[in-house]
Order: structure tokens, then sequence, then C-alpha cells
């Protein structure tokens, strides 16, 4: 063993955390900010994809995929200069579906960084936010509300989400079929105080009264999160509802709690709790 080292341990030891830190700090400044789309958000529409970094850099690649993993074409030309905030047109019209997308870019020290996000499009449901590029001016949103809104929607991108989705649009169409698919035999809903405890029960009961009364009304879902745990997962919901029903004015905002158990590869809602 050497008594004598060119460095003390205890100095090596201090550089490397010191390293470490400044790595960590700097890709944080680094890392994506916002999107537009968000990831897990779903839209009506998509015409461009729109990021804004927290420090500048060089965009090496932006890959727009669909669920099936093909590429979709984009106006995304890799960058000479550093910037901020970075646009893509999307060619064409993007059909009903999930998608990806993938990005990498170089910051000012020459470390590479990417990531994905992902987004829903979906015509028939309010979109969770307008699809607006970026500004370059300075937000008049103070940045705390704006993590608070972005903080109502998540995990939207995941299917049992996409059940749920296709759960409330069916109620809105009068789509029987689609409800009778995504329900459990055994579903026991909770509304009013009252409980239906099998789709049969629903279908016979307020299953058509329900569909009548959201097909008048205008529905703004304001906080959605959905997780996941293996072959289970839970739906939360708020929404705003307008409109006029029988003669009378309909204006509140409701909750909801979906239960969703995964059975043969399939998700299937087994429990609904809804209240004003």
């Amino acid at each position: 063993m050497q008594k004598n080292q060119l460095f003390p341990k205890w100095l090596v030891s201090l550089s490397m955390a010191f390293l470490c830190v400044f790595s960590s700090a700097t890709f944080a400044h680094t890392s994506l900010k916002t999107s537009v789309p968000a990831n897990g958000q779903t839209v009506t529409e998509v015409q461009h994809i729109s990021m804004e970094f927290g420090a500048a850099l060089q965009l090496m690649a932006l890959v727009l995929k669909d669920a099936t993993g093909n590429v979709i074409p984009t106006s995304f030309a890799r960058t000479a200069s550093a910037n901020t905030i970075f646009d893509a047109k999307i060619k064409a019209p993007l059909a009903p579906a999930h998608y990806q997308v993938h990005w990498m870019g170089m910051g000012a020290d020459g470390h590479k960084i990417d990531g994905d996000f992902s987004f829903t499009v979906d015509p028939q449901i309010p979109s969770t936010a307008p699809p607006t590029k970026p500004s370059t001016e300075p937000s008049t949103v103070p940045p705390a509300q704006a993590v608070v809104k972005a903080a109502l929607f998540s995990g939207l991108e995941q299917a049992p989400a996409k059940t749920v989705l296709a759960f409330h649009q069916a109620l809105k169409e009068g789509d029987h079929a689609t409800v009778d698919q995504v329900l459990a035999d055994d579903v026991m809903i909770f509304e009013g105080g009252g409980v239906e405890r099998s789709k049969t029960e629903y279908a016979q009961h307020h299953m058509s009264a329900d569909m009548a009364y959201l097909k008048e009304m205008s529905v703004e879902t304001l906080e959605h999160h959905v997780q996941v745990d293996g072959n289970f997962a839970l739906s939360m919901a708020r929404s705003k509802v307008n409109g006029s029903y029988k003669g009378k004015t309909v204006a509140h905002e409701g909750m909801e709690t979906i239960t969703l158990l995964k059975k043969n590869g399939q998700w299937r809602i087994n429990h609904i709790h809804w209240s004003n």
C-alpha cells in the first residue's frame, strides 16, 4: 500500500460528489419544461408539437409515432443553434389514437439528453387544454397556478383511462353496445343513495335515463387521474355539468370514482360511484 497519495481520498470523494451534483443540476435546468400537447393529455386535435426547455439546447431529433410504431411525418429539422422553444408542424391530420413523441437534444456543455411524452387524440371529448403553442412572451399565469393546472390530469394515456373515456362517450351518445362491453357483469353502481348490483340491473333501470340526461348536457372535465396497480385501476374525476333537462336548468359539479379490473387481457369497470 502506498502511504503517499497524490490526492487525499476525502478530496477525491468531494470532487466526485460535486461533479454529480453539478451534472444533475445542469440536466434539471436543460430538461423539458413544458410540451403541447402535455404528457398524458387528451386533445380533440393536434397540428403542432411544441416543446419548451429549461435552458437553451440544440434539438437533434423529434420523432412522432402512433400506437403501432409508425412514424408520423413532421416539419422537424435538426437545429444548428441553441434555443429553448421548438415547434414542429404535423404534416397530416392525426386520427383518433394514442401517440408518443421521442426527442433528443444536446446542451451547451455537449451533454446529450433525451425523453418521451405521449398524448391521445379524441375529437369526441372536450380537450383537457387548448392546443396552443408555447409563447416566447412572459407567462401571465403565476408558476404556482401553472403547476396546479398541470397536476389536474394524470395517467390518461393508460389503457384503463381509455376504457373510462369510452364509457363516458358511450353514455353521451346512447351507445348501448359499448356500455355493455366495458362494464363487468357484476358491476356495482352507487348514485344518489341508491345502488345497482349488476350490468343487467343497470341496463333495465337507470342506464337509459342516464343516456337521455347526458345527451342534453355539456360536460367539462375539471380533473381526472388514473392510477394502475397490476390488474387493478382507479379513476377519479371531477366535472362541470351544464344544460337543460325536462324544462329545468342544470349547473353543478360532479364527482366520479371508478374502479376497473383486468381479466383475460381486457379492462372492465366493476364499480362506479357518482355524486354531485
